[in-house]
Parts: C-alpha cells; structure tokens; sequence
C-alpha cells in the first residue's frame, strides 16, 4: 500500500469524518430494515421490497464507478486523472452490496421476485416458460439454483474486474519514475478495453435479474442500456461533487480550477443527459410502435396511480433543466454552477431509480419508511468501505507524465 502523502491530511480528515458517519448511518438503517423484514414492526413485505430498492441504488451506482474505471484506463483522458481514484473506490464496495443482499436470497424472494410464486406460475404458461433461467436444472417448485449461481458468478466477475484495475493502478502509484508510471499506464489499456465488453454482457444479464425479472412478462431491448447510462451518469456526478467540494485542499488545489477538466466534466454530463434522454425515448418509442402489452405494462403502470408526477419531473430535470446547463459555457467556468449541476444529477437520479423500481411492487405512488431506511443502510455501508478504500491511496495517480501538464493556477 502506497503511503499518503502529508499534504493531503485536511482531505484525509474530511474521509475518516465521513466514514464514522456513515457507519452510524448505514447500521442504523440497516438495523430498522432487518427488524421490519423480521416482522418486528411494520410490512416485512414492504421491507424486503424497500430493501431490494436500496440494494439496486447503490449497485447500480458501484456498477457505475466500475464502468467509469474502465473507461478511464481504455481511453487514458486526462480529465478522468482527478477522479479515477473515487471510482475504483466504489468499485471495489461491489462486494459489500452484494454480500448485504443476501438476507432476500434467504428468506425474502417470494416477497420481491413473482416468478418466485410457485402457485402463480402453475397458472401461467409464460412464467413456465422462463423458469429454466431461473430454475434450472430443477423446475419452478424448487430452488431458484441458476439464479444464484449467477448472482455469485456477477459478484466474483465485478470483484475480479475492479481488483485487477486497483493492483494495476497501485503498481503505477509505486512506480520509479514518471517514465515507468507511463509505460504502465499504457499496458493497462487492451486489458480494460476488452474487460468493457465483458463487464456490459455481465450487467446485461444482472439487470434481467434484479429489475426486469420484478415484472416478468415485461421484454425491453433498451433496459440494460438505460440502466448502465444511468449508472455511469451517477458515478460520474459523485466523483465531480466529492472533488469540486474538496477543491481548495491539497492535493486538489490548482488542479481543480484547472479549466480544461471542468469543462471536460460539463461536457460529458451533457453528453451523458443526450445519451440517457436518447435511450430512454426509444425505449418509450419502440414500446408505443409496438402497442403490445408484454411490452406497455411498464409504463401503463407509471402512467396512473400518482407515478405520472415523478415522470413529468424527471422529463424536467433530467433533460431540459441538465441540458441547457451543461451545454453552457458558463456552466464549465464557474465552479459553483458545476457544483450545481452534480447535485442536481444526484438528485434526479435517485428520483429515476425509484421509478424504475418501486412501481414494479406498488401500483399507486407511496413511499415506505423500509424504503428510506435500506437507502441509508445501504449507502451508509458502501460509502464506509467505498472512502476506506479511497484513504488507502494517494488520492491522485502517482507517477502520472499527464497531471504534469496541468498548468496549476489558472482557470
């Protein structure tokens, strides 16, 4: 392990501040969720399905510091530099998310997954018909085998995946020289190239389980897309709100106000407000061409019962409201206005992932105490591992020729 350097102590200061919250946070949300899954107090129903909520937030948004890590080290762009280090943090807390699930693989799967529903898929061809995704090699009144062994087949893929990025990276970090850092730097490109496109065929397939399974007549060809835009959306608002806050401390100062890296980071937050909006209307599009009702359930059921406010919102403030502020100039120049637009990112985000999923359990707009609690559960414990890892570090590449050629102090 590389050893930090002394001028980022304030940072460091800061991390281990936050860390201690988000322990306290994350047991006392986790704790409330377990009791209600436990029928302690409240809906253990309404537990298990705001818990699964919780685990596909914060998954999604590991999944999208891993995806963002590998697209750094196969492009090798100078503005990733100042973030790579939070992302192969969060990619790392993958583990912890998943490992934390495992209370709804135990005792908790009829209460989330249909298909789990052994009466219901008796009376159901279609439901018959997937069951060997599920199930196999035994039938629908058996053990869900094929999906487990999936899901710790995911778990291992994305731990193999950020591991292999976090030792090549640290091997850079203890490099002789610049020179070697470089060369090292650079070996890593065809590695995390090809990783990219066994990391999408992997998220593909784990968003099949843990969203569109939660409706399992439903087909979308564009889901996995949405859902690996969002993420990395996510991850990338983090990363630019967590260094932007920490901009006036070492190691950050200069380097920050560099102005290319702003305006490299509004760029692509506007690229990736283009691209989300873009998949998400064909989606919409192809499902309205097709009028068919394995395909229109899903927004027949976000189109009433309340869930339609949540639409017009995020219609609102994850295009038009994103849009016109990432694409102005200004944006890019003044930090606060940047800062701005990362919250407002987070923010929308949230919003969208919360109708992606909870309208799959609840037909009319609610919002349970199990689902804030597994929220903050859940992200209490992955931001404890996530900037545990993120100390472990010098907070920026060491031995990097390209953060050499920043020109500190101006903006």
């Amino acid at each position: 392990m590389s050893h930090p350097a002394s001028n980022e102590q304030q940072v460091r200061e800061r991390i281990a501040r936050g860390r201690s919250l988000a322990l306290v946070v994350g047991i006392v949300g986790l704790a409330a969720s377990l009791a209600g899954m436990f029928g302690i107090f409240g809906d253990p129903k309404l537990a298990f399905q705001g818990y699964h909520f919780g685990f596909f937030y914060w998954l999604l948004l590991g999944l999208g510091c891993l995806g963002m890590s590998l697209l750094a080290h196969a492009t090798r762009g100078q503005w990733t530099l100042p973030l790579i280090r939070i992302w192969e943090s969060g990619a790392r807390a993958i583990p912890v998310v998943m490992l934390l699930y495992v209370p709804v693989l135990a005792l908790g799967m009829k209460h989330v997954y249909e298909w789990m529903h052994t009466e219901h898929v008796a009376e159901d061809p279609v439901l018959q018909a997937k069951s060997p995704f599920f199930f196999w090699p035994a039938d629908y009144t058996g053990t869900p085998v094929f999906f487990l062994v999936r899901f710790v087949f995911y778990a291992a893929v994305w731990f193999l995946m950020a591991n292999f990025l976090w030792k090549k990276s640290l091997q850079q970090d203890q490099a002789k020289d610049p020179i070697e850092g470089e060369v090292l730097s650079r070996q890593r490109t065809g590695p995390a190239s090809g990783m990219i496109v066994a990391f999408m065929l992997v998220f593909t397939l784990a968003m099949v389980d843990f969203g569109q399974s939660l409706m399992p007549h439903w087909f979308s060809t564009m889901y996995a897309v949405i859902m690996v835009v969002g993420g990395g959306f996510l991850a990338l608002a983090l990363a630019v709100y967590m260094v932007l806050q920490w901009r006036d401390l070492p190691p950050y100062t200069g380097k920050i106000t560099y102005m290319p890296y702003r305006r490299d980071w509004g760029n692509f937050m506007f690229t990736l407000t283009v691209f989300w909006s873009y998949v998400s209307f064909s989606q919409l599009l192809i499902t309205y061409s097709g009028n068919l009702y394995e395909f229109t359930q899903f927004y027949l059921r976000r189109n009433d019962g309340g869930w339609q406010y949540l639409a017009y919102l995020i219609v609102i403030f994850h295009f038009f409201v994103p849009f016109f502020l990432f694409l102005a100039p200004r944006t890019k120049k003044v930090v606060p206005q940047l800062l701005a637009g990362a919250i407002l990112v987070l923010a929308i985000r949230t919003v969208d992932i919360f109708w992606q999923i909870k309208p799959f359990f609840a037909e009319t707009l609610s919002i349970s105490l199990f689902d804030i609690t597994a929220f903050v559960g859940f992200g209490g414990l992955w931001f404890y591992f996530m900037l545990g890892f993120l100390n472990q570090r010098a907070l920026l590449p060491q031995n990097e020729a390209r953060l050499m050629e920043v020109a500190h102090g101006h903006s």
